[in-house]
């Protein structure tokens, strides 16, 4: 039996999470069809597995709350994370034939030779080919919507949409790691070349916008033709410009994740307290610069067009949903009552680790070095060899 890795490394803001909460809500359908879809290094989002295929030194917000969270050095979280893998996927189950990994980070943290090495080592033995999924999505789009998950992770900035805040996502890198936006985000031909030329490996690239992402995985995994793959909600949408610019500002006072590794979920509820209460369409850029910064792209775009667009899907030159000129210097007065108010919420919030959360991970560590299973529930490590409704979703996010 021929057996087929189908690895979905991103992009960031192309219906990713849509397609990992549609997998997750459709795994049994998955299982009765022979693929098999880890839960062991995170479920629906395989985050732990991106994180311990991070070169050592190279530690992002992703790793460093899982090193804090196992309490594992670099090296004993990766063989902890690869063991897992590996047990499941030589578990008690061997009539699979689709291995499914999905990861947006894949495409936006892993980027050294190394790290790719590390991620194919983990599936190649156990299939015959590996099938790459990318959708890429317009550069000035992409910019756009990521710019409320970069306010998400805590950037204090509102003015400029087009910065380089790849090298924010890194507490850690190794003398001479370069990181950069380019890098993960908008050079679509440095992000597929990490992939290009890899021995039994083969890349399908699509365009976001001139396709449905879920029905593009319905029939690349080949499942049933009934199977449903309408519309899912959607999921970390465009904020405010209302929203994004208090967010901004209460970043200032606040951080997101703690020194130790820890998220800080007491600023990150007041994060969303703040989005759905600060409603209103989404913050918006002018036709311009939309334009000027989609033109470094242009020369990169005209050649991954050519080499792999296919059935007419290509990127649009269509600029009409910008406006011509966009004012928000009125903002700040505008939103000045609801900014204090939430302000004054904010300095009531702690600045270091609660003591409870340390002590219950601490306990958590405990149990690790002792042996229990208590970190992964019902000994995840082989929890794909049970029934999908088994499996709980791991929040590894």
């Amino acid at each position: 039996m021929q057996r087929t890795a189908i690895v979905h490394i991103g992009l960031e803001k192309t219906g990713s999470t849509a397609i990992q909460r549609w997998l997750s809500v459709n795994r049994v359908l998955l299982w009765e069809n022979g693929i098999l879809m880890p839960s062991s290094i995170g479920f629906p989002n395989h985050t732990k597995l991106v994180a311990a295929c991070l070169d050592d030194g190279a530690i992002d917000n992703i790793k460093s709350y899982q090193l804090f969270a196992t309490g594992y050095t670099e090296k004993a979280f990766r063989r902890h994370v690869f063991g897992a893998l590996q047990h499941e996927i030589l578990s008690d189950r061997t009539d699979w034939h689709t291995l499914l990994i999905t990861s947006e980070l894949i495409s936006s943290r892993l980027s050294t030779a190394s790290e790719i090495q590390r991620l194919l080592d983990q599936v190649r033995p156990h299939v015959d080919r590996v099938r790459v999924v990318v959708f890429l999505r317009r550069q000035d789009q992409l910019a756009v919507s990521r710019f409320s998950s970069i306010l998400r992770s805590g950037h204090s900035g509102f003015d400029d949409l087009f910065i380089d805040y790849s090298p924010s996502n890194f507490r850690q890198l190794p003398d001479g790691r370069l990181v950069s936006d380019d890098l993960f985000f908008y050079d679509f031909e440095e992000i597929l070349g990490r992939f290009e030329s890899l021995p039994a490996t083969s890349i399908n690239a699509y365009f976001y916008g001139a396709c449905n992402p879920i029905q593009v995985f319905a029939g690349l995994l080949e499942l049933p033709s009934s199977t449903k793959v309408s519309a899912q909600e959607r999921h970390n949408p465009a904020l405010s410009a209302e929203a994004q610019y208090i967010l901004s500002r209460l970043n200032s006072l606040k951080t997101v994740q703690f020194a130790s590794g820890m998220r800080n979920s007491a600023y990150r509820k007041l994060q969303r307290s703040v989005e759905s209460e600060m409603v209103g369409p989404p913050r918006a850029v002018s036709r311009q610069c939309a334009e000027s910064f989609l033109h470094r792209y242009a020369d990169i775009n005209r050649r991954i067009s050519s080499r792999y667009g296919h059935s007419g899907q290509c990127f649009s030159d269509d600029f009409s949903a910008y406006p011509e000129s966009v004012d928000y210097s009125g903002l700040p007065g505008q939103v000045a009552e609801r900014l204090s108010f939430y302000q004054r919420q904010a300095e009531r919030l702690p600045d270091v680790e609660p003591l409870p959360s340390l002590l219950r991970y601490r306990l958590k560590r405990m149990k690790v070095y002792l042996g229990d299973s208590f970190r992964f529930g019902r000994d995840r490590t082989s929890a794909y060899s049970l029934h999908p409704n088994d499996v709980a979703q791991d929040g590894a996010r």
